[in-house]
């Protein structure tokens, strides 16, 4: 049996289906147990299924291999040259401003992140 399945209840005698219910003491957890969806009476008790500590260790290689992490990560790293970081937020000409951030050269709102032709790094 496994909740869902459809039962005649012996307690109310309705067809109605097994749900899991929690048994608990206060807080904590003490076991659960399939019942009866409308009277809420005890069926059956669930069976505890722990895993072992070998079928815990399977699963875990299993998805070290399926993840490829049992081989070693390809880092790369990206210089950039000095003309690709031209952020205008790196510039002398940009204003931080709460409202919108401008250019003073080109007095217009720009972002942050734009590039501009006419950069000027700040010192």
């Amino acid at each position: 049996m496994k909740p869902g399945d459809e039962i005649t209840c012996p307690k109310c005698g309705r067809n109605s289906f097994l749900k899991k219910v929690a048994i608990l003491d206060g807080w904590t957890k003490k076991g659960e147990i399939l019942a009866c969806a409308s009277c809420s009476a005890k069926i059956a008790d669930v069976p505890a299924h722990g895993q072992t500590k070998q079928q815990a260790a399977h699963q875990a290689s299993a998805l070290a291999a399926f993840l490829n992490e049992n081989e070693t990560p390809i880092k790369t790293r990206i210089e950039a040259g000095e003309s690709e970081k031209r952020f205008c937020r790196d510039c002398t000409h940009f204003i931080k401003h709460p409202f919108g951030d401008k250019c003073g050269l080109h007095d217009r709102n720009v972002n942050p992140m734009d590039d501009c032709g006419d950069f000027k790094r700040k010192e």
